[in-house]
């Protein structure tokens, strides 16, 4: 036993991140949809909110056509047309000057002056053409009217004065307002269904970065796919979520047909083939961090190779927080340490299954030394005791990354099964897991994935008669 040959080495790199794919950013957005959804309807929200609270506003277009007063053939008409155009710049400047809105502003009796009214004023002229388009902005509909109707009839007194002559003192240039402004019937801005729509818009974009930097950022063992990539390459077995094994109890034992028993009897196929030199006699299981759910799989992995009729034996050699008497419900106050101190005998501190060929041996009381009690020479004759008078000897021990008593233990065992928990397990913590247990001389045979996601329509399967 013990022997550190043919380690497993973690295939492509403990650390190396999964390939960022349509897979991937598909997975990412049906995990966080609600993100998504979410961000979109508060930028709906948001946008619509805001724009209820602007001032609506309206506006108003007066349209015009330029044109020069007299032409005696086809080519003064074009030359005139050219002439027009070129000054259609000028033209538009003096809409917004002094010259032709102080006037609109003393016929309208309106508070302010021409350079605050050019500020909601808007000139524009279509391309090769001799046509102006003046439009008003105000957050009253009448007076964006009689703004824009005002401001053309200046614009072509203006011209009538201050522009060019023909010979006879006619004006050389003829302004016709062929569309009159008249009041809008609805506001131009803001726009509530537009704005909301496009805030909406706006909003399920940044749900779709948040959802995908939080799966970036999610470094968590969530399926064996990714166990794979980071490392926990062989993976003995997948157990799903269950609410049995949630409340401590031997799951397979309870509900020998359920799924979760199921994934019990595969971790059980897999570690025959785990080491098909030598049969693997002595398993050492434990995890990362506290709480991955070790102590659970040890005790239901323990009753399912019993199920076999094979002699188990469970030892609780987590001796600073034992937890496997809790899960098979016995006395856990005599056991390990009280057989290693020879106080009681293996015999008598064992607790044999009813019904079943597994006996447990819990922890005991809790010494001050676990870590010196686990690597006595007591213990080593304990295990080479127990190992051949037992099929199988399944040991749970401490984390690896809380302290070194399963390092110490595992050269003892013919292998370890690392327990890793897809809700909370991390990448870097995995890998830290096996190189430490490597460093420290343990042959690892795979990994187990606890409390992963249940497979679709499986529970429904298992439910048929």
């Amino acid at each position: 036993m013990g022997a550190v040959t043919d380690r497993i080495e973690p295939s492509g790199g403990v650390m190396s991140d999964s390939r960022v794919d349509l897979s991937f950013l598909l997975t990412a957005l049906r995990k966080l949809w609600w993100v998504v959804v979410l961000a979109a309807v508060l930028g709906a929200a948001g946008t619509f909110g805001y724009a209820s609270l602007q001032t609506p506003l309206y506006t108003a277009t007066s349209s015009l056509h330029f044109s020069i007063a007299q032409s005696d053939s086809a080519t003064d008409l074009n030359q005139g047309s050219n002439y027009t155009q070129s000054q259609m710049l000028s033209y538009a400047q003096l809409v917004e000057g002094s010259l032709v809105l102080q006037p609109v502003i003393d016929e309208l009796n309106l508070e302010a002056t021409p350079r605050g009214l050019s500020s909601s004023i808007s000139v524009s002229i279509p391309q090769d053409t001799s046509t102006m388009e003046i439009t008003v902005t105000s957050a009253d509909p009448e007076r964006a009217a009689d703004l824009a109707s005002a401001i053309s009839e200046q614009l072509i007194e203006v011209l009538d004065e201050a522009g060019s002559k023909t010979a006879d003192g006619s004006p050389s240039v003829t302004v016709t307002i062929y569309d009159d402004a008249v009041p809008p019937r609805s506001q131009s801005s803001p726009d509530r269904s537009r704005d909301t729509l496009l805030g909406g818009v706006a909003g399920g974009v940044i749900g779709v970065a948040l959802a995908l930097l939080v799966a970036l950022l999610d470094t968590r063992v969530r399926n064996e796919e990714i166990l794979v990539e980071a490392g926990g390459d062989p993976v003995l077995g997948v157990v799903s979520k269950a609410p049995l094994l949630q409340s401590r109890a031997l799951a397979v034992a309870q509900e020998p047909l359920s799924p979760t028993a199921e994934d019990f009897h595969r971790i059980r196929s897999a570690l025959t083939y785990a080491n098909v030199s030598s049969r693997v006699r002595v398993l050492l299981v434990t995890a990362g961090m506290p709480g991955e759910g070790k102590s659970t799989v040890s005790v239901n992995l323990a009753m399912t190779l019993a199920g076999l009729r094979h002699s188990v034996l469970l030892i609780d050699a987590d001796l600073r927080r034992p937890r496997v008497h809790v899960h098979v419900g016995i006395d856990g106050s005599v056991g390990l340490t009280n057989v290693m101190l020879e106080q009681v005998t293996l015999e008598v501190a064992t607790h044999s299954v009813s019904g079943t060929t597994l006996d447990v041996l819990p922890s005991g009381e809790i010494p001050p030394n676990p870590a010196e009690m686990l690597t006595s020479h007591r213990m080593e004759e304990l295990i080479a005791a127990v190992s051949g008078k037992y099929d199988y000897v399944i040991i749970d021990t401490p984390p690896t990354l809380s302290v070194a008593d399963a390092n110490l233990l595992a050269p003892l065992t013919d292998g370890v099964l690392l327990v890793v928990d897809a809700t909370k397990t991390r990448r870097a913590a995995l890998a830290q897991s096996m190189k430490t247990l490597e460093m420290g001389g343990a042959r690892i045979l795979g990994t187990v994935l606890n409390r992963a996601r249940p497979v679709r329509g499986r529970d429904r399967y298992y439910a048929e008669k």
